[in-house]
């Protein structure tokens, strides 16, 4: 069982592999947790380039 941030968190990296479906869909493989996941650490690449973006506008 998840904890309430664990969850919040859990459910965003749902809907990031959601917001993806087409791309995954795309994706050449036999298994649909790869694409699914590849999505999710796509989601969490961009959120984290817009905080380095972000970060360096303030320095």
């Amino acid at each position: 069982m998840l904890r309430m941030a664990e969850r919040a968190e859990f459910d965003r990296m749902l809907r990031a592999a959601r917001e993806r479906a087409a791309a995954c869909g795309m994706v050449p493989s036999s298994d649909v947790f790869e694409p699914a996941v590849l999505a999710m650490l796509v989601d969490v690449n961009s959120r984290l380039t817009a905080l380095e973006t972000r970060g360096d506008e303030d320095d």
